[in-house]
């Protein structure tokens, strides 16, 4: 469920783009080595027939969502295993996703503290992958309107998957909606040409993981929802 976009802006237009993780030489995702653990982005300019790693982004980060704004620049909005404040972390990319630089924690975008089973510690820092998508150029007031999508359970369990909506390339989430109150866990956003979002999302009514759902909806839609 890795978010990969085509650049359309800047200098690298064309350029395949992925979210991805580096993991120690074991390559598993045992908890010792959680804290070796770094975010990464892959680029193609050659439609996939080969790939290149970019810099690291910050340890202790992994299953990020990545989105292209209208400047060129490049989101970078990450869940982080290591951190107790249960935000999220961000980073940007000015070369086309060569470099991730500007670093920092959200104040508007949090985590989920729980399922916690890190064994050498004892204070809540797991978070979850969350969703990312940019509302078509034309169908949206505005060229960087962006949609998020996450459990909404500050340092708690996976419950409550809520779309939140930015009008400003990030900088504020305003708005925000609630998709399903049941279970919910990881989740991936698409949008169509026609501003149709569907919304992908681990639940379950009983118990986690029991169902995989989509959600159809539009920024109409959207927008009757509550303002933060």
């Amino acid at each position: 469920m890795e978010t990969g976009i085509t650049l359309k802006y800047g200098n690298h237009k064309g350029r395949l783009l992925i979210a991805g993780r580096i993991q120690p030489p074991l390559g598993n995702n045992a908890q010792e080595y959680w804290m070796y653990n770094y975010n990464t982005a892959m680029f193609s300019d050659d439609r996939g027939k080969s790939w290149q790693v970019s810099d690291g982004i910050m340890s202790g980060t992994g299953e990020a969502a990545l989105m292209e704004l209208s400047d060129g620049s490049i989101y970078y909005n990450s869940r982080s295993h290591m951190s107790i404040d249960h935000r999220r972390r961000i980073a940007w990319s000015y070369d086309g996703g060569e470099r991730f630089v500007d670093w920092y924690v959200s104040d508007d975008l949090f985590e989920i503290g729980e399922p916690f089973y890190f064994k050498y510690g004892t204070r809540p820092g797991y978070g979850c992958r969350a969703g990312l998508a940019r509302m078509p150029d034309g169908i949206s007031p505005g060229n960087d309107v962006l949609l998020y999508s996450s459990p909404d359970w500050t340092g708690g369990w996976r419950f409550q998957m809520t779309v939140w909506a930015s009008f400003n390339g990030t900088s504020t989430w305003p708005v925000k909606r609630l998709i399903d109150a049941n279970f919910s866990a990881y989740s991936s956003m698409a949008v169509d040409q026609d501003g149709t979002v569907y919304l992908l999302y681990e639940g379950g009514e009983n118990q986690l993981y029991d169902e995989t759902s989509v959600a159809v909806f539009n920024l109409i839609w959207l927008l009757d929802g509550d303002a933060d």
